[in-house]
């Protein structure tokens, strides 16, 4: 069973597909099911041009701001213990 990972607080610039550092633009990329989230990782353009070729949810985020944009506080609800 797949779970979304947590939000980190501080981003450390590393990709969270392939562990390679993120020079440039980041972009997060999030896949969901019946409205559970599966996907939700920070990666960089590479791995986004991967992410879209399989068609997965992926937008560029600025990776300098430790608010979460709107739609993505909306999104983060607890994580229930498995």
């Amino acid at each position: 069973m797949a779970s979304s990972l947590p939000v980190k607080k501080t981003m450390n610039h590393t990709c969270q597909h392939c562990g390679e550092s993120i020079v440039g633009n980041a972009y997060r990329v999030t896949s969901e099911d019946e409205g559970i989230r599966l996907l939700d990782m920070i990666v960089c353009s590479l791995c986004f041009m991967e992410a879209k070729r399989l068609r997965l949810h992926a937008e560029e985020i600025n990776v300098r701001s430790r608010q979460a944009s709107a739609r993505n506080r909306e999104s983060h609800h607890p994580r229930l213990g498995i």
